[in-house]
């Protein structure tokens, strides 16, 4: 792991929380966040974006599934590295960018219903993948909600 990605991820969550402190609703803390760390980061928030919109829009195929959050999981896996599939391109992509990346989708997700945090943690629980790293994350953002 590149030792920069880790500082950069470590960075956005700081700005994320001064952001939310200072006021300004989550989902904007987090893009402002991205965009001010910059590298890897806004991609993987743009992404994550994306994909809990197609969670949630009532036409997708996504989201008339069952399972529509280990899918969406499931679904970027193959657009970022080699843990579910092979990707058409591979990228530099780290598990602990991936990691970012989820957690943002469960905090997007989740965020705005009654008890957020309670269900974006059990959404996380029930999810494959880094589960702890991932709950700190949303314990982060969401516990400042």
């Amino acid at each position: 792991m590149n030792r920069s990605n880790e500082e950069a991820i470590e960075q956005f969550y700081t700005l994320v929380e001064e952001y939310m402190d200072n006021g300004m609703v989550y989902r904007d803390a987090i893009e402002l966040a991205a965009v001010t760390v910059g590298g890897l980061i806004p991609a993987k928030v743009s992404q994550a974006m994306a994909k809990y919109q197609e969670a949630i829009h009532p036409q997708s195929q996504l989201s008339q599934e069952e399972n529509k959050d280990a899918l969406a999981l499931l679904s970027m896996g193959v657009l970022w590295d080699n843990t579910y599939f092979s990707p058409i391109e591979p990228d530099e992509t780290t598990p602990l960018e991936n990691t970012l990346a989820e957690s943002v989708y469960f905090i997007m997700k989740y965020g705005r219903e009654e008890e957020g945090l309670a269900k974006a943690l059990e959404a996380n629980t029930a999810n494959e993948g880094d589960v702890a790293l991932r709950a700190k994350a949303i314990r982060r953002v969401l516990g400042k909600a």
